[in-house]
């Protein structure tokens, strides 16, 4: 696994149940605002493209475990590690942590989308590259 992005998000109360509890789906959204801050911060010609909707990552697949609930205000850390790719998707886990300890592991697939024919395409070698090339310390 290579660790290629690190993101931070705090749990508020539109994220939780009335317990106090983060909603499982909330793991959902956290893991793809740090997908998106990735590409932002990373990518920013991929970035041009999503906003033209002429290229695009879709989730294919996605599978998310849960170890430990997540409460209102607690400070998360989401770590995402590259794993590898094929000819039009990346595999990437994303774990959310707090305090060092695994709150949750999310194992998504995406693929690469040509938005104007609607159908997957190669992923070009410069995007795999990159990814291939990221490493945070």
């Amino acid at each position: 696994m290579k660790r290629i992005h690190e993101d931070k998000f705090k749990i508020y109360y539109e994220n939780t149940d009335s317990s106090g509890f983060t909603y499982h789906t909330a793991y959902l959204l956290i893991a793809e605002r740090a997908r998106s801050n990735m590409l932002n911060k990373d990518f920013p010609e991929l970035t041009d493209m999503l906003k033209k909707n002429s290229k695009f990552f879709v989730v294919k697949k996605i599978k998310v475990d849960f170890f430990k609930p997540a409460k209102l205000f607690d400070n998360l850390d989401i770590i995402t590690f590259y794993i590898g790719s094929s000819y039009t998707s990346l595999n990437l886990i994303q774990k959310i942590e707090k305090d060092g300890l695994d709150i949750s592991r999310i194992d998504v697939q995406l693929v690469w989308i040509d938005g104007k024919k609607k159908k997957p395409i190669k992923i070009p070698r410069h995007i795999i590259y990159r990814f291939k090339s990221m490493d945070i310390v």
